[in-house]
């Protein structure tokens, strides 16, 4: 593939081209739920933040957000990353989000966040293992109800994270140096939250919760891929939905911080993912602090 480029867009129509690629990527079946190339222009031109990803002459990624705040935090709200369907789990969404990084630190801010469906595994993979993100919020419903694909008929609970660009972690995470999780080591030190059967090839079922964990360090259990729970049953999907908020809710109330995401294969080739969270005080996390040491 050739060079991809990141850039500001300039001329109305690249605006309308990003349109095209939230369209793609998310699977509306209109433009009723892109945000519209006006207001991003006005965002562009009033301390937010719109990039788009070239290859050649196409638009086939972007990245859009604005300037927040939290409790005084003045902070970057990245609201969309998304990158057309054909040219995905190529490094569009990761050469973007290093874009976005860098145009945040020239602009004299430390912290960027942005909310994401907690199920969707490969996205956690994205956010936590590769950038470096912790979660220490949970939202039910945050959108209500949504229409495009991949939302289509699931609740829309969500995890807000933290990006915090500067930290010791997010450097080694993004440059590969960051030592990966050891399940093994954790499975002697954490405690398992979610129990699970398999009732069909690589489809779970939550069969147990653990709302009492004692120990600093547990994991949460989410499906190996929701998009195949759905295309099996939208009942189940949120079922592991509505199972997942008591966990979420409960782990979170007591000062854990959601700090990495595994995903193994099992024995039939099948994908188990779990979160890791740890009860810790954030300095610690983002000095680089590994619970399985």
């Amino acid at each position: 593939m050739s060079e991809i480029l990141i850039k500001h867009p300039k001329k109305p129509e690249e605006y309308r081209a990003i349109m095209d690629v939230m369209k793609d990527a998310w699977g509306m079946e209109d433009y009723t739920e892109a945000v519209p190339a006006h207001f991003m222009v006005s965002i562009a031109d009033n301390g937010g933040l719109v990039l788009a990803a070239y290859l050649n002459e196409e638009i086939i990624g972007f990245a859009l957000g604005i300037l927040a705040r939290d409790d005084g935090k003045i902070y970057h709200y990245s609201h969309m990353v998304g990158v057309k369907r054909r040219y995905q789990d190529k490094g569009v969404g990761f050469k973007l989000k290093l874009a976005q990084r860098e145009w945040a630190i020239k602009n004299n801010l430390d912290l960027i966040m942005w909310t994401f469906d907690p199920l969707q595994g490969r996205n956690a993979y994205f956010n936590f293992a590769k950038l470096g993100v912790i979660c220490r919020k949970f939202y039910e419903n945050y959108y209500g109800e949504m229409r495009d694909e991949l939302n289509r008929g699931m609740i829309s609970d969500r995890f807000k994270v933290e990006w915090w660009i500067k930290s010791s972690r997010v450097i080694k995470k993004i440059k590969g140096d960051f030592l990966k999780p050891d399940f093994q080591k954790l499975l002697e030190r954490s405690e398992i939250t979610v129990e699970s059967k398999e009732i069909k090839l690589g489809i779970r079922k939550i069969i147990g919760l653990n709302l009492e964990c004692k120990k600093d360090i547990a994991l949460i259990e989410i499906p190996g891929d929701i998009n195949e729970v759905k295309k099996y049953s939208l009942e189940l999907a949120n079922d592991w939905r509505l199972k997942l908020r008591k966990v979420f809710e409960k782990y979170l109330s007591e000062k854990y911080i959601v700090t990495d995401f595994i995903s193994l294969k099992n024995e039939g080739g099948f994908r188990r993912n779990y979160y890791i969270l740890w009860r810790k005080d954030l300095n610690t996390i983002l000095q680089g602090g590994l619970p399985w040491q």
